[in-house]
């Protein structure tokens, strides 16, 4: 299995959870284990709306079907609540449960423009995804999983996560931002150097056979 260090609104996991589901699909594979790097405790901000204004319109070219223009109305002033959401996911229904509340979180926030940020939208998110509302919301107002978010930063930190979104293999080698390579800022515009959806469908057949 994967083990996949992300923030739920980085647009270059994003791309990589579609095309990491699409590859999946074809093989086959299991779920991965979606691990939370938040990207507001790694520079102690909220990333700001105009990074993600100028990524969004790249990244559309690589997926024009999954992306929406941004709206600064439901942007989130911190993404800590939606990565809790997933712990709850996750503990009430495994890693299937959470890798839909993953899928089904991101497509929230960059096609349908919801705010990721406030209870009643990830309870929204949770029924769709598969789980029972009432249970989600109990686990979710109990509180606790905070701890389990800055868990999974500490570990990346421990593992040498790069940034958002690094793959790591069964055997612990680890890849950053696979199928789209280095990103060069040229004039205020993101430009990656490598794309290559296969690169995707090549991790998981490594993570498959131990090659």
């Amino acid at each position: 299995m994967l083990t996949v260090f992300s923030d739920l609104h980085c647009p270059w996991a994003y791309v990589l959870s579609i095309r990491l589901r699409r590859a999946r699909t074809a093989v086959g594979e299991p779920p991965v284990a979606w691990r939370c790097w938040p990207l507001e405790l790694v520079n102690e901000r909220g990333t700001p709306w105009e990074t993600l204004s100028q990524e969004i319109p790249v990244l559309t070219q690589l997926e024009p079907d999954h992306f929406a223009p941004p709206r600064r109305q439901t942007w989130p002033s911190t993404l800590l609540p939606a990565m809790e959401a997933l712990k709850v996911a996750g503990e009430l229904g495994g890693p299937e449960a959470a890798d839909r509340f993953d899928e089904t979180a991101r497509r929230a926030f960059f096609l349908d423009r919801r705010d990721l940020s406030i209870r009643p939208t990830l309870a929204e998110i949770a029924a769709e995804a598969g789980l029972d509302r009432a249970r989600f919301l109990d686990a979710f107002d109990g509180g606790g999983l905070r701890r389990s978010v800055v868990a999974d930063w500490q570990e990346g930190q421990r593992r040498g996560v790069e940034g958002s979104p690094h793959v790591f293999l069964p055997d612990g080698s680890g890849q950053f931002n696979p199928g789209i390579g280095k990103i060069d800022w040229v004039r205020g515009i993101p430009v990656p150097s490598g794309v290559d959806e296969g690169a995707i469908a090549k991790l998981l057949d490594r993570a498959a056979t131990g090659a």
